[in-house]
């Protein structure tokens, strides 16, 4: 039976509606369901299905599944096949996925005329504490890649951001995973003879904290138009349409350095550039002899050679941001109220300062690729970056551990603004931080801008951070350690001497002899001391305080409340196991084979405590000796790796210290007794 002309009419409606379905034309906003399909330029679509990866169809795909992302291995899932397109800025949003820790949201932009896909991973803490992250990006080809090229970062040769391949489906592949000039880029790892690659990023992520990641994703004809596309690529491309709060969290790229605020810097090529408001560009030689403002700390000269651009911020009062050739800010009201411009016919115009939008200098020779602050730098609160010069007097700083003064060079940072306290937070050169409030309503700081000294006062709160030092100690394993119950922890050791009531006795315990001290129950006094060879005491300390030496100098007295856990990876031994570990050492060059071997052995047995002196009289030994010590060092470092055992008390020792015994009561335990306060051997 042949079909009636309304069954045709209806089949192919329905043919229509499916083609439809599948072409999904760009909507203004709203809605759409995965997959998602958009046309490339070499006859084929681009489709995003439900978990963000990217697939090609038509003629010859390239791409058998793109951008697939997984977070410490698990890739992220959504209840829905659906997404949203941005009607700002046209991106295909993916959002409310879910890893265990973390929610993400891809952001995806098709670009038809480049034939790439740009995606922008937001990856968002989502537990209360710090959380380990590894995030991975791979793709899959469909075709097997003949020859492929990793390519350099044109700035940092051994550090590469992309890779390009020529595939065996008659088309190449882009992949571009870092920024050029990454500070912390992505790692890239393929394997020849494959048809995947990858690329992984590791780092931390504070808790309710977002970070993000930028990757581009694309074809071409060959491998060569690939690498050349992607080495001649613009970043400052890349970021025009992104927004200003999302642009600030993507930490593969540094592109966002050329942005203040919601503004891109403007720079010539070859002549100078002054952009008005109404959109027009004129392009010729700037006649400014310097930039004089008037700011709320004070007045401010920059030299015109250390200038390169200016923006003009605010519709009612507008205030000038001037940017410097090392990525400093200032922001004020120049006090001209014109800019003189030489055009390229020679004539010299004013500018009035009303009308000017942004100005920038063309590049000059010497000028860095990206700004490194060395240097001591004030940041506001109204974001101006001020490079100042080491304070020559201290900070006064009220803390829960009395008044401190601290020394410039003890300081790494101040943070006057967080979003967690309204507390200041104090991070030390030597890896501590601390809770605190400046006691100066002002900071008076000289200026590290060119030209004659010049003096400040900035308002203490209009400072979001104070950076003195670019970096922090990094906490390594054998630093001592201090963790408080405000979340402070302080890198240094606690002094003195300690008093200890028992159940038995009061014992006095030098603190450079003690391993760990904690208090094993939040809100009581009690606390449990392990000294340098394992043993272990619990009790009460009559001192309230624990006096404190940081490693960078700075002294003070930690309330016992407060304490959680004091740690010191490298005791110091009492006097009579120092004299005990140096006749071990003599020992090992006795006549006799036999005591060489017991004092190998006894040395063993002491434990790590005994590194230091070792490496320190080594070289006074005979060569047998020397040769001893060196395998009993390797033996030690591997007790020092070794998780912590289990004491008779039910107590975790210190890796590779013998459980000699335990303190308690008085009576002997395993092989050592306690006679007048002294630890004894029963040998």
């Amino acid at each position: 039976m042949k079909p009636t002309i309304p069954a045709v009419l209806a089949g192919m409606l329905s043919l229509a509606l499916c083609a439809a379905a599948i072409a999904q034309p760009k909507a203004a906003g709203g809605n759409v369901p995965l997959p998602y399909s958009v046309p490339d330029n070499m006859g084929n679509q681009w489709r995003v299905y439900q978990f963000g990866y990217l697939q090609q169809s038509g003629n010859q795909p390239l791409y058998s599944q793109g951008a697939m992302l997984t977070l410490n291995g698990n890739q992220p899932q959504s209840r829905d096949r659906m997404a949203r397109l941005d009607e700002k800025t046209g991106e295909l949003l993916l959002e409310n996925m879910t890893s265990p820790n973390f929610s993400v949201t891809r952001r995806i932009m098709f670009d038809k005329e480049n034939n790439t896909v740009r995606y922008i991973d937001i990856i968002k803490n989502t537990s209360n504490q710090e959380q380990t992250l590894n995030a991975m990006i791979q793709t899959s080809l469909n075709y097997g890649v003949n020859t492929s090229q990793s390519l350099p970062d044109p700035k940092k040769k051994d550090q590469m951001f992309a890779w390009v391949a020529q595939t065996s489906g008659n088309g190449a592949v882009m992949e571009m995973f870092s920024g050029k000039n990454a500070k912390t880029p992505m790692v890239i790892n393929y394997q020849p003879g494959n048809s995947v690659v990858n690329a992984n990023f590791n780092t931390t992520v504070g808790a309710g904290k977002e970070i993000a990641l930028m990757h581009l994703h694309g074809c071409t004809a060959t491998q060569d138009a690939g690498a050349q596309y992607l080495l001649k690529l613009k970043e400052s491309d890349l970021f025009k349409k992104i927004p200003v709060n999302i642009r600030k969290l993507i930490v593969n790229f540094t592109g966002g350095a050329s942005y203040v605020g919601d503004l891109e810097i403007l720079r010539g090529d070859i002549l100078d550039v002054v952009e008005l408001r109404g959109g027009d560009q004129l392009k010729g030689t700037l006649k400014e002899e310097s930039f004089n403002l008037d700011t709320f700390y004070g007045a401010v000269t920059l030299p015109v050679d250390r200038v390169i651009a200016l923006l003009n911020v605010g519709a009612f009062r507008p205030r000038q941001l001037v940017v410097t050739t090392d990525g400093q800010i200032f922001g004020g009201n120049l006090k001209q109220d014109a800019l003189s411009l030489q055009l390229s016919s020679g004539q010299v115009t004013k500018i009035p300062l009303s009308q000017v939008h942004r100005m920038g200098y063309r590049k000059r020779a010497g000028e860095p690729d990206e700004w490194v602050f060395e240097k001591p730098i004030v940041l506001m609160r109204s974001g101006e970056r001020v490079g100042v010069k080491m304070p020559k007097t201290g900070f006064e700083v009220a803390t829960r551990y009395g008044p401190l003064t601290l020394k410039p060079e003890q300081v790494g940072a101040i943070v006057l603004q967080s979003d967690e306290t309204t507390m200041h937070q104090i991070l030390l050169t030597d890896g501590s931080k601390f809770s605190g409030l400046l006691s100066a309503e002002s900071l008076e700081m000289t200026l590290d801008a060119g030209g004659p000294e010049q003096v400040v006062k900035f308002p203490a709160s209009s400072i979001a951070r104070l950076q003195l030092t670019p970096k922090i100690t990094e906490v390594d394993d054998v630093s001592p350690t201090i963790q408080l119950a405000n979340d402070d922890m302080l890198v240094g050791s606690v002094t003195g001497t300690l008093k200890v009531d028992t159940a038995f006795d009061t014992l006095t315990i030098n603190a450079s002899e003690i391993r760990e001290l904690k208090r094993p129950q939040a809100g009581g006094l009690d606390v449990q001391v392990v000294l340098f060879d394992g043993s272990s005491v619990s009790g009460q300390l009559q001192e309230l305080e624990l006096a404190v030496s940081l490693s960078g100098g700075v002294k003070m007295k930690i309330p016992l409340a407060l304490l959680q856990e004091y740690t010191q990876p490298q005791p110091t031994p009492s006097k009579e196991m120092e004299t005990k570990i140096t006749t071990l050492i003599k020992d090992l060059s006795a006549e006799d084979w036999k005591a060489r071997d017991r004092a190998q052995q006894g040395l063993i047995q002491v434990g790590p405590v005994a590194i230091s002196a070792l490496k320190r009289l080594r070289d006074g030994q005979p060569a047998e000796a020397q040769q001893r010590i060196d395998t009993i060092l390797k033996e030690l470092e591997k007790q020092k790796e070794k998780p912590a055992g289990k004491s008779a008390a039910g107590t975790a020792a210190p890796a590779g210290v013998p459980h000699e015994g335990v303190l308690r009561g008085g009576q002997f335990i395993e092989n050592r007794i306690i006679e007048n306060n002294v630890i004894i051997d029963r040998n």
